[in-house]
This record gives C-alpha cells, sequence and structure tokens, in this order.
C-alpha cells in the first residue's frame, strides 16, 4: 500500500485584523495629521486629538504646553495664522528673538518625546514553496499613525509655511520628526519615565520662554478656527474608523 509523503504545514490564511485601540489611535491620529498638514482648524484641537493618540497624561501635558507656547508666541491658535505668520517672517525656529526660537525649538521637541510606546508584533505569512511560515516585524497601524502626526505637528510648530508656500523644509522636517518620534516611541519601553520629564520640562520650558515676548494670552483663542478643527478633526476621524472598518471587512471577505 502507497503511504503519501506527510505535507509540509502551511498556516491558514487569516483575514486582516485591527484591534479597537489601534484603530481609534489611527483615527485621531489622521486627524491630527490631516489639519497640521493643511494648516487648518485649532492648535489646541490638534492638543487634544494628540493627547488622546498618546493616551498617556504626561504625554497629552507635553503637547498641549507646546502648542499653548506656540500660539502664545503668535498671539493666535490658528494652524493657518501659524503658518501664515512663519510664511511672511520666517521659519519659528530660525527667526528671533532668540527666546521665542528657542520655545518653537523646544515645543517641537516635546511634541515628538510625546510620542507613545511602539508596539512591534511579528507577522507570520505562509511561504510560497509550502516549506512553513515567515516571520517579518510589523509596527502598528495606530503607532504608525501617531508617529506620522507627532512629525507634521513637529514641522508645523518650528519650520515654515504650509503647502502652497515655500513648503520644503517643513516636508523635510515633517520626514525627520516623524522617523524620531518612532525611535522615541521604541525606546519608551526603557526609558518611559525619562522621556515624559524630559518631554514635561521641553514644554513648560517652552511657554515660559514664549512669554517673554508674548502677548497677553487674553484674546490668542481663535473661535472660528476652533470650530473649524472640531468639525474637520471629527470628520476625518470618523472617516478614518469607516475606511478601517471597511478594509478590515475587505480582508475577512478574502480570507
Amino acid at each position: 500500500m502507497l503511504v503519501e509523503p506527510p505535507r509540509p504545514h502551511v498556516p491558514a490564511r487569516a483575514g486582516l485584523t485591527i484591534a479597537p485601540s489601534s484603530l481609534l489611535r489611527a483615527a485621531v491620529s489622521a486627524a491630527a495629521l490631516v489639519l497640521a498638514l493643511l494648516s487648518r482648524g485649532d492648535a489646541l484641537v490638534v492638543a487634544l486629538l494628540l493627547g488622546a493618540a498618546a493616551w498617556h497624561l504626561p504625554s497629552a501635558g507635553a503637547v498641549l504646553a507646546a502648542l499653548v507656547a506656540s500660539s502664545w508666541r503668535w498671539g493666535s491658535t490658528s494652524l493657518e495664522a501659524l503658518a501664515g505668520d512663519q510664511a511672511v517672517l520666517g521659519a519659528a525656529g530660525l527667526v528671533g528673538p532668540g527666546r521665542a526660537a528657542a520655545s518653537a525649538w523646544l515645543a517641537a521637541l516635546a511634541v515628538v518625546l510625546a510620542s507613545p510606546a511602539t508596539r512591534w508584533r511579528r507577522l507570520r505569512t505562509a511561504s510560497l514553496r509550502g516549506d512553513g511560515a515567515a516571520e517579518r516585524p510589523l509596527v502598528d497601524v495606530g503607532i504608525a499613525a501617531s508617529a506620522a502626526a507627532s512629525g507634521a505637528v513637529s514641522a508645523a510648530i518650528v519650520a515654515g509655511p504650509s503647502l502652497g508656500g515655500d513648503w520644503w523644509l517643513r516636508a523635510l522636517a515633517t520626514v525627520v520628526a516623524a522617523a524620531a518620534a518612532l525611535a522615541v516611541g521604541r525606546a519608551r519601553h526603557e526609558h518611559g519615565r525619562t522621556i515624559d520629564v524630559a518631554a514635561l520640562a521641553a514644554g513648560l520650558v517652552a511657554v515660559v520662554l514664549a512669554a517673554g515676548d508674548a502677548p497677553t494670552w487674553w484674546g490668542t483663542v481663535d473661535r472660528a478656527a476652533l470650530h473649524t478643527g472640531v468639525a474637520l478633526g471629527g470628520a476625518i476621524a470618523c472617516l478614518a474608523v469607516v475606511g478601517g472598518l471597511a478594509v478590515v471587512a475587505m480582508g475577512h471577505r478574502r480570507a
């Protein structure tokens, strides 16, 4: 009697899944990313979105302090006004007075340091040769979106006008800051407390330095920008959730 040789085990094809926490983090990060890239809405709304993405009180406090410092320096919480002033006067980190420029750099640093811890997982994929499964690292989608948003917000704070102007410096700063945010996320596993202290210190010092040459805070909050930020940010977050659920549903259908 012929005995059929055993076949190598190939893992069953699984549908795509996204954890609810990762989907929500990706949604609010996408909203912050779009608002920062387009320079639309309000800095305080962006601070709320990044704080929600981090879901960590020290990180949320650092981001809030950073965006308050930037808004206070320019006299408005409007992201459009922040980009417009930099388009006329130059990148915030490169124009004086010196204390204000230092405040911009510290605020941008605080946003990067506030990035959430990066969780890497191993993705198992079946080999086409039938010799088992291979593994490769895959970064959490919510963490990737949060890092991109942190990079865009940091660049908006320190590196010049938005799209349509002389934006190459801001584009470069966005990429560098996003990469730094991912690196910070990985370092959080071993140095979380130190990073929290550094983020809060950078944000608070940025506020102190900005206050020295800034107008009074009264009138800084731009109500029109605030309403725009809430409406636009909420719409983008909802679309991101719906899109994520649709992708997951399609992945399960194909599995």
